[in-house]
């Protein structure tokens, strides 16, 4: 850029990145520096920053050069030891933010690097080695593009060769309706010769006077007619023969385009599953939690069937990241899940809805019922022991409960609630539950 950020400015810009990409990524569209660009150019308040800083003039390629070189790039900051800080926070939490973004992308080889630099990340106070991890966040991010584009690639043939069997089978029952057609006019040949020779023998009868002459007349046309019964009889067999081996084929290729549908069938799942899994825990992610909570809304339109949810929320999380390292914090997230998981019921649905929160839906559970769930759960993770190389880490849960009403219109509603609610119960003190 021509004019200067200010710390402040730095932060702001980062921030309406990750909030372009946020936006980019849930409308499936791919992030390009094109597309970057566009979406950028539409965002009032990145606008309005040009404006104040007097960056109207200024492309959104000179200032950020897709979001690769906005990774790259290091304003000059002269001797402002608090303008440094502010700068190296900004770049942690860009970098950190971005990597959390793409963490259900990511496959579960890569989840253990990811972590690995997050740490990096988090303890690091120069810029420079900030910067230097950047070959790292992208490679990342390469490899997760490079599974999807994989994952496409395979379903993709997949697909191709269904079609290719479709055109198989299609010629198969062409050349059947060719032969049957080609056997009408064979037959109908035939019982034409037939007639015409029955025709002959009969009118023959009638005006012949000359018992001899009548005798080699029709034994003449009985030769003809046995002859034309030879022929239709090797005709009969060459058909069914021809007949037997298509039918064959035919069911050949149905048997094994059948094989392909259940393998498109498995793998369709398959994908479907991963896409609502986070990678990290094993239990749905976000995605699956807005698409149940949805479900969840309708039965309780149609049927009156009553549900509640929790937030659930770990008590000073950041501090555990910082003192023991993010390996360790997401082993604690491993084992809460897995401790959380131990008192549900099989019909209740559990997802992480992102970093450190998880949210629950308990179908058939009143407000007294989550009250009693919710306190349960909060004194188990109080009594568990999370030890990491023998030391045990400290961790408790701030949880917010709530029951749907017939005055809820839409998820967010509800979300809103019990979102708050689990602000209350840190606001209280933490560890604590609090059910509205």
């Amino acid at each position: 850029m021509d004019t200067l950020l200010r710390g402040n400015d730095v932060e702001a810009l980062c921030g309406i990145i990750i909030d372009t990409l946020k936006e980019l990524r849930w409308s499936s569209q791919p992030v390009t520096p094109s597309v970057l660009h566009r979406a950028m150019s539409t965002r009032q308040d990145y606008l309005q920053l040009l404006t104040d800083r007097e960056l109207v003039k200024s492309s959104f390629e000179s200032s950020c050069q897709s979001g690769q070189e906005v990774l790259r790039k290091q304003p000059v900051l002269e001797g402002n030891d608090s303008l440094i800080g502010s700068y190296i926070k900004t770049l942690q939490d860009f970098r950190l933010n971005l990597l959390s973004e793409f963490e259900d992308r990511l496959p579960r080889e890569s989840l253990t690097l990811a972590s690995e630099i997050r740490e990096l990340i988090s303890k690091s106070n120069k810029v420079q080695e900030i910067l230097d991890l950047n070959d790292n966040i992208l490679e990342i991010l390469r490899t997760t593009i490079r599974r999807a584009k994989g994952e496409l690639e395979q379903f993709t043939s997949l697909v191709k060769e269904i079609g290719k069997d479709l055109i198989e089978m299609e010629t198969g029952l062409m050349s059947s309706f060719s032969c049957t057609r080609e056997t009408f006019e064979n037959n109908k040949a035939f019982h034409n010769t037939l007639e015409h020779n029955l025709a002959d023998t009969t009118e023959t009868i009638h005006i012949s006077t000359n018992l001899i002459e009548l005798k080699g007349f029709v034994a003449s046309k009985l030769s003809t007619i046995k002859e034309a019964l030879e022929r239709k009889r090797q005709y009969d067999d060459l058909q069914l023969k021809k007949a037997t081996g298509e039918v064959k084929k035919l069911r050949q290729s149905i048997t094994g385009m059948k094989q392909e549908v259940v393998q498109v069938q498995k793998r369709a799942k398959v994908l479907e599953e991963e896409t609502l899994l986070d990678p990290l825990t094993g239990v749905h992610n976000r995605r699956a939690y807005e698409k149940r909570i949805q479900e969840a809304l309708a039965r309780f339109e149609r049927h009156k069937e009553i549900f509640s949810i929790l937030m659930i929320d770990i008590d000073n999380f950041k501090s555990v990241n910082d003192f023991y390292g993010h390996w360790a914090g997401d082993r604690c997230l491993e084992e809460l899940t897995k401790l959380i998981k131990r008192i549900l019921r099989g019909t209740d649905f559990l997802a992480r809805y992102g970093g450190e929160e998880f949210i629950i839906i308990l179908p058939g559970t009143n407000e007294e019922g989550i009250s009693i769930v919710a306190e349960r759960m909060r004194e188990l993770v109080e009594r568990a022991r999370f030890l990491y190389q023998d030391e045990e880490i400290p961790l408790t849960v701030s949880i917010g409960g709530t029951t749907v009403t017939s005055s809820d219109q839409n998820a967010e509603i509800i979300f809103k609630r019990v979102d708050k609610a689990m602000y209350e119960a840190k606001g209280a003190g933490r560890n604590k539950s609090v059910v509205v």
